[in-house]
């Protein structure tokens, strides 16, 4: 993350910088809002924007058969394409099943595949996006020929590392991807998580975590590593950002699993000569030097096991809220979340009070398991009003920050190849 000196003497220093505290004559809340507008490199923003890629549902299916056993609700037709992402599943009983799905804003139709209980499918159904509830048979399903096996749902989260101060938004400082699933079909209770660290491109040293929305610690079980390690697995230093242990309760009882305590170690295992953890840059540059490296990313499955299956059905993406923790150069912890959870302060008490009334996110999720993000110091896209000039890998990512009604799906078309990893 390349600071921008000029603007950090704007923020008034350290005022801006306390975790706890922000002194009325030290801050300036219209300079730093013009600072961070600044910075983000778009001009006439959307005002009221929502950063929202994604839209939220939930069908009942029930059976009027013996013969359906079990169903998948999936994004496309995967007896078309082999691309085609599993976004809820379950047995299906007499009483009928909750299938609760997060999809990108622009799917408005779903597919409904349905297997007997030997595991054969039996074709498909389509299924307009928000159905209430649908009651389906072995006879309504159309099988055109053999289906493609389909991959479980994956979003790409982006990140910004350094909250509240605004940085260069080139969105790389962590970049996440997380798929979901429930691996026991005859259980329910059960759902794996696959989170995978793939890049790093701050200039500080950070930890993670992810907020389960709405859902209390005390709704688990247990959640457990069933597939690689603890991401931060020999972490040689006292930890600051998360605990040693895989579960954490947040500050409102929040359920919270602790990701690692350090992005470069995770990614590195490197210490530098003071015996610190070394702040060198992951993935982020084709270009390797001393300071910028390419590594194989890291993967780590979480299984979480709940004690009402409803709660376990409720896990769509809505819930999952990876967010960064990182310590000031005043001393003050911050907490870096998606857009929709900004302000909570889930670890740490922050006092977000004086930056509410700015709409800029530090963070994005994208609907896409293979998003492409920018290089280090690469913009998604930039606007300049004075002379009407588009620049960044994403051109539809400016026109969609203008008006957060058009170019939603953006994310699937590069404009400027070089400049994304």
């Amino acid at each position: 993350m390349k600071q921008n000196h000029i603007t950090l003497l704007l923020l008034c220093t350290g005022a801006l910088l306390t975790a706890t505290s922000c002194k009325k004559d030290l801050f300036d809340e219209e300079i730093y809002n013009t600072a961070v507008a600044y910075n983000f490199m778009i001009d006439n923003a959307d005002p009221d924007h929502d950063w929202c890629l994604t839209h939220y549902s939930a069908t009942t299916i029930r059976k009027s058969d013996n013969i359906v056993n079990r169903v998948q609700l999936l994004d496309a037709n995967p007896y078309v394409t082999a691309d085609a992402q599993i976004v809820a599943e379950s047995m299906v009983f007499g009483s009928g099943e909750r299938l609760a799905y997060t999809v990108p804003v622009t799917n408005t139709s779903l597919f409904l595949v349905g297997y007997d209980a030997y595991g054969n499918d039996l074709g498909y159904i389509s299924v307009p996006f928000a159905t209430p509830s649908l009651s389906v048979s072995a006879d309504d399903f159309l099988k055109p020929g053999a289906i493609k096996t389909p991959t479980y749902q994956k979003f790409t989260y982006i990140y910004e590392s350094d909250f509240p101060i605004p940085g260069d938004f080139d969105y790389n400082d962590m970049v996440l991807r997380i798929s979901k699933k429930h691996p026991e079909l005859g259980n329910m209770f059960v759902v794996d998580l696959t989170v995978t660290l793939e890049a790093c491109g701050a200039d500080e040293v950070y930890g993670a975590a992810i907020q389960l929305v709405g859902i209390n610690y005390d709704d688990i079980t247990k959640v457990e590593i069933v597939d690689g390690q603890a991401m931060d697995t020999g972490y040689p230093l006292s930890r600051t950002f998360t605990s040693g242990d895989v579960l954490t309760r947040g500050r409102q009882g929040e359920a919270v699993i602790n990701l690692f305590e350090s992005a470069q170690w995770a990614l590195g295992r490197t210490t530098d000569e003071l015996g610190d953890i070394a702040v060198i840059h992951y993935n982020v540059s084709r270009n390797t030097s001393e300071k910028s490296k390419v590594v194989a990313p890291v993967t780590t499955t979480y299984r979480i096991r709940f004690k009402d299956s409803d709660v376990a059905h409720s896990m769509t993406f809505d819930r999952i809220d990876p967010f960064i923790i990182h310590q000031s150069s005043s001393g003050g912890i911050w907490e870096v979340h998606t857009f929709a959870h900004k302000f909570d302060a889930t670890l740490q008490n922050i006092n977000t009070e004086a930056y509410r009334k700015n709409n800029v996110s530090w963070s994005l999720i994208i609907p896409m398991a293979d998003f492409r993000y920018t290089r280090y110091g690469m913009p998604l896209g930039s606007y300049n009003s004075d002379n009407g000039e588009v620049f960044g890998a994403y051109d539809g990512f400016t026109g969609w920050m203008r008006n957060r009604l058009t170019n939603r799906d953006w994310y699937r078309t590069v404009t400027l190849p070089q400049l994304v990893y």
